[in-house]
């Protein structure tokens, strides 16, 4: 199979794995929003002042909401990788049906790349999502969940960044390859 048929056979495969990701992360999202919406404005206030064994009610309907919702945060993580994966394989075959090949190691180095930065998007997101509720146990909490976000955030943003640079790396040297060639040639 050549690399431009190969190039085809993983394009559909990104079409199908969005065709059928795109409507369950549609849904889980509605249904996470919604939860939080209710939670928020509804739940929470209502039970301000009232207690459940000794347990703040606000915090027990915040602890019950942080499940609900991390459930479906995970069903919708999973559709997105498989949505990542998709993609960076049909990145990594676009891009090598150009040069004629394409590497295990850069197919890696694509996945590795888009995944770090979606995970970022992913764990920011969802710590402006819990943080009010992360709130109502003690900001204490919030501001220790906060700093481990920004550190693992920079650990995983430097590593797509070298995972790309191999990739960016590799094209310079062919790229490099060919004006020596031509510098010869001449």
């Amino acid at each position: 199979m050549s690399v431009s048929e190969k190039a085809r056979e993983v394009y559909l495969e990104a079409v199908r794995e969005i065709r059928d990701s795109v409507p369950k992360i549609i849904i889980n999202i509605g249904i996470a929003v919604l939860i939080w919406v209710f939670t928020k404005y509804i739940f929470v206030p209502i039970s301000l002042g009232y207690q459940f064994i000794g347990i703040p009610l606000p915090q027990l309907i915040s602890l019950v909401m942080l499940v609900a919702v991390a459930v479906l945060v995970l069903g919708i993580i999973r559709e997105i990788f498989d949505i990542i994966d998709a993609l960076a394989a049909y990145s990594a075959y676009e891009l090598g049906a150009r040069k004629g090949e394409v590497t295990d190691e850069e197919l890696q180095n694509y996945k590795v790349g888009f995944r770090g930065i979606i995970y970022v998007i992913i764990i920011a997101l969802l710590f402006l999502l819990f943080k009010d509720f992360l709130d109502v146990f003690h900001p204490v909490l919030s501001a220790i969940v906060l700093i481990v976000v920004v550190l693992w955030s920079v650990l995983m943003l430097l590593r797509s960044g070298r995972a790309f640079s191999r990739i960016v790396e590799e094209y310079a040297n062919e790229w490099a390859d060919k004006l020596e060639e031509r510098a010869k040639s001449e």
